[in-house]
């Protein structure tokens, strides 16, 4: 590993040149951590979508059975979806063995739009130390892409991009970073140890706590508390690790 880049809002990742790059996706708040929970919970797999009119129309090709649409506009449940985008929701009862059709608000459309086709991991606190593992074992360069807040940067993917760089460089060999990547690890040097205060801190953390999803954040600062590496490949994610 000779670089590591980190891209705090989806434009700037849709803009990079990121060939031959291992792509990792971060939407702490709250889809990284609610597939990762997903898919340790056994569903099947997730089906990453741009839009709530996709979702519908492609859940309408599916069995109806064995598939369950999922995912969030602004936060809350689409009218209509079996599930929305709170980790406490996709308990092993309710996905094992299905597949889950996703459509949130700032993670899909940067997985299944600007990143589309390229194969990507999928990080959160929670799993942050599997994502590494699995990096440094690759051994190639390293994009980090932060799904952001409608469209803009959003501190709590930033400061799990801080995490996930502080543990590529703890090796002690020469990495050179972005001045993105720079920023972020010098955050996690001051912030790291307590990410729930981060995510509180957050204007979508405090957004969330609003709408009452506060039960939400501890899960989602939870460092590796769940050991899962999505990977997005031909339009899917399924678990390693």
């Amino acid at each position: 590993m000779n670089r590591i880049d980190v891209y705090f809002t989806p434009a700037e990742a849709g803009r990079a040149d990121l060939a031959g790059r291992q792509i990792v996706v971060i939407d702490v708040l709250r889809s990284s951590t609610t597939i990762a929970t997903a898919l340790r919970n056994g569903a099947a797999k997730i089906i990453p979508v741009e839009t709530v009119e996709e979702a519908k129309r492609l859940a309408g090709t599916l069995d109806a059975k064995t598939r369950l649409l999922c995912g969030e506009r602004q936060g809350k449940r689409v009218d209509g979806f079996d599930l929305g985008n709170s980790p406490r929701e996709y308990a092993s009862a309710r996905v094992a063995g299905r597949t889950l059709v996703f459509a949130s608000t700032n993670a899909s459309p940067l997985i299944a739009g600007a990143l589309s086709g390229m194969p990507q991991r999928l990080l959160g606190y929670v799993n942050v130390g599997a994502v590494a593992a699995t990096l440094v074992a690759d051994g190639g360069d390293v994009a980090i892409a932060c799904a952001g807040a409608q469209g803009g940067f959003s501190l709590e993917d930033a400061g799990c991009a801080g995490a996930l760089v502080s543990r590529l460089v703890a090796g002690g060999s020469p990495v050179r970073l972005n001045d993105a990547a720079e920023m972020a690890l010098a955050f996690d040097r001051v912030h790291g140890g307590d990410p729930e205060a981060v995510l509180r801190r957050s204007e979508h953390g405090r957004y969330l706590i609003e709408l009452g999803f506060g039960e939400d954040l501890p899960l989602c600062a939870r460092i590796d508390s769940v050991p899962v590496v999505p990977v997005v490949r031909d339009g899917r994610i399924r678990g390693a690790g």
